[in-house]
Parts: structure tokens; sequence; C-alpha cells
């Protein structure tokens, strides 16, 4: 007699999936998020002034810092390897909660160094702080060496060049105000914003910005295959992610051209949100980002 084997009836296929779903929940939730990777870009800026072609920019965005644990150790050792930037910038969020403040000051104060100038921005985050513990935490990073630019701008003189380095509040809540932020702006002078959201991209290159830094996105933070970003918390669009974009991309992506020329880099950020308001902080192929920009005078392309 001939035995027949019912392979629907198999545990072995169910357990396998069953096992493949657990082993990349466990490194999107213990693994990926702690791999922070140092990113190098050359950006486009052909109106830079020729001494600053070069300029060192360090990026680091999105710390979500509530205690000191593992991910800020990790941080803490990898930018005390890196050279000294030029310039470095905190775009943001650097907190998760308002015990985040002081573990967030000290790894500013202890292993944040630039050549120039250290500048931080305010985030959403921030600003689920109320009232003077917001006051608090900003005046806290300005004590850990920060120049924290609300609303303004103000010159940068390095090898007797000058440009203008502006910062707004959080645009994603509502607090930016990119006319004040530019108001003391040199007319015609090279300017870098600094922004939390990259929301404001639009209306940034129509004022005359050169350089736009953001994070906010975390890059999606989970990333599906032919799929991308689930979420990005882009007022613009799911596709505005992470990465360069130039006017041309921002055209092609996004069907609306700025009108003028804009370079703009998104950080993936460094830690972690909620995924759709769930109790988890998984990260899925889009590790955290430190990004080494270098402001190259030249045009796009």
């Amino acid at each position: 007699m001939t035995q027949h084997r019912d392979s629907a009836r198999s545990p072995a296929p169910a357990a396998a999936a069953v096992a493949a779903a657990g082993a990349l929940t466990a490194y999107a939730l213990a693994v990926e998020p702690y791999r922070l990777q140092v990113t190098h870009t050359e950006l486009p800026c052909p109106r830079l002034p020729a001494a600053l072609d070069g300029l060192s920019i360090l990026l680091l965005a999105d710390p979500h810092v509530s205690r000191w644990g593992k991910r800020e150790g990790l941080l803490a050792d990898l930018l005390d390897s890196l050279p000294e930037p030029d310039v470095a910038v905190w775009a943001g969020d650097f907190i998760h909660g308002a015990r985040g403040v002081d573990p967030a000051s000290r790894l500013i104060r202890n292993h944040s160094r630039a050549r120039y100038a250290r500048y931080g921005i305010l985030g959403n985050a921030e600003h689920k702080l109320r009232g003077e513990s917001r006051r608090r935490a900003a005046a806290s990073l300005r004590e850990a060496g920060l120049n924290v630019l609300i609303n303004r701008s103000e010159p940068l003189t390095i090898d007797g060049a000058t440009i203008t380095v502006a910062g707004t509040d959080d645009p994603y809540y509502g607090h930016a105000d990119l006319q004040a932020t530019l108001a003391d702006a040199t007319p015609g002078r090279f300017c870098l914003l600094l922004a939390h959201s990259p929301q404001l991209v639009y209306a940034a290159a129509q004022r005359g910005v050169d350089v736009m830094l953001s994070g906010h996105t975390h890059g999606g933070q989970v990333r599906l295959p032919l799929v991308g970003p689930i979420k990005t918390q882009n007022p613009l669009g799911r596709a505005l992610d992470y990465g360069l974009w130039d006017r041309t991309r921002l055209r092609e992506t996004l069907g609306r051209d700025p009108a003028c020329p804009i370079t703009l880099y998104i950080s993936r950020g460094i830690g972690v949100a909620r995924v759709f308001r769930l109790p988890i902080f998984p990260r899925f192929l889009c590790r955290p980002e430190v990004a080494w920009l270098t402001l190259r005078r030249r045009d796009e392309g």
C-alpha cells in the first residue's frame, strides 16, 4: 500500500514561520536600534564661500534620551572616536520625558566636540514639556555648550568668510516662525537653516536658504522591502524620508518644484519612538545614523 504524506498538516512550515517572525522581531527590538552608523555625504553648495569649501558638519538628531543607558553609552563612545568636525548640529528631539534632560546634557557636554561652533534646535519632543520645564531644558542644553537657536539666526565667521546659521523652533507642532528666524539674515549671504521637521523645505527655498538640515522622520524607523517607510510623521508625505534631497529630487519625488535651489539633508536619527502608539520601539532596515556632512562648492549633480 502506498502512503501519502499530508504536507498541509505538517507543523514544520508554521513553526518555521513563527521562528522567523520571532527572530526578526528580536532583531528589530534588541539589535538594530543599537547599530549606530556613521554616514558620509557631500552636500552641493554652489553659493558657499570658497574659503569654506570642505566645511564638515556633524549632524545628530532625535536621540530621544530618557536615561543613560546602552544607546547613550554607545553614542558617547562613537562620538569620542570621531575626528573633530568644524561644526556640530543637534537637530532636536533630545529627550523622551523630563528625566532625559540631564543625561542628554551630559552627552553634549562631555562627548560632543566641534572646532568652531555647536548648535541646537528644539523638536516636538521638547514641546511635550510644558512652560517652565521646557525653558529649563533649553537652559540645560545651553549650559552644556550648545548655542540653541529658537526662531533666530546669527553670523558664523570662519577663516574670514561669513555665513548665516539659522534655527527654527519646532515646525511639527507649529512653533516655527521662518520670517522671524531669517529676519536678521544678511540678504545674499549663504544661509544654513536648522529645522527639526523637513516640512519647511519649500518655504525655506523660497526665502533663499541654501542648505537645510533636519531630522524628525527617523527615516521611517521601520522600513519594509518594496514598501519603504511605514510612517515618517511628515506633512509633506511618506516619501520625504531621509538622506540628501536637492531641487530636482524634490520636484520628481513630490511633484512640486521648490522654485529655487536648495539642498536638504534629513537624518535617520539616533533614537526610537513608539510605532503606532504601541509600547514597542523597533528599528528595521533603518539603522540609527550619525551624519558626517561635507559642504562642497559645486552645483547639483
